[in-house]
């Protein structure tokens, strides 16, 4: 599934009992139902460039076969918020001024990737510092 990356909800006060079916995910992607957080995938540090290239935020960056969104937190924090939407795999895309994923309607902020219009949720983020004026990511290895 392109753009997979990271925990799925799993939340049984949700009505979501089980998890992904395993031939959904990529290899060595859980679901989050084997106790293996994203914390514990190995990562890998990706340059996805100069700082000042990227002048309009959200923007779209592609790493490999995955798809992510570029956002800034309201703190000044950049990170990468993957396209998959946490809820059902579906891709989320820009709906201009929030991101959505159109097979729900579930849409998400900007800035952080929250569900704005469902259940406590959000879209899962990896770490972007700024060393150097390039970005770097940190992102689970393929």
């Amino acid at each position: 599934v392109k753009g997979w990356r990271g925990g799925w909800a799993g939340r049984a006060d949700l009505g979501y009992t089980g998890g992904v079916p395993a031939e959904l995910l990529p290899a060595g992607v859980s679901d989050g139902q084997d106790g293996m957080a994203m914390a514990d995938y190995k990562k890998i540090r990706v340059d996805i460039g100069a700082e000042a290239a990227f002048s309009k935020l959200p923007a779209q960056v592609d790493i490999g076969d995955w798809s992510y969104f570029l956002a800034k937190s309201r703190q000044g924090v950049y990170q990468l918020l993957s396209t998959v939407c946490p809820h059902q795999m579906g891709e989320v895309v820009d709906w201009g001024g929030v991101f959505m994923c159109p097979d729900h309607g579930w849409r998400f902020e900007y800035s952080e990737g929250v569900c704005v219009n469902g259940p406590n949720s959000r879209m899962t983020a990896f770490p972007v510092t700024v060393e150097g004026g390039r970005l770097i990511a940190a992102v689970p290895e393929d």
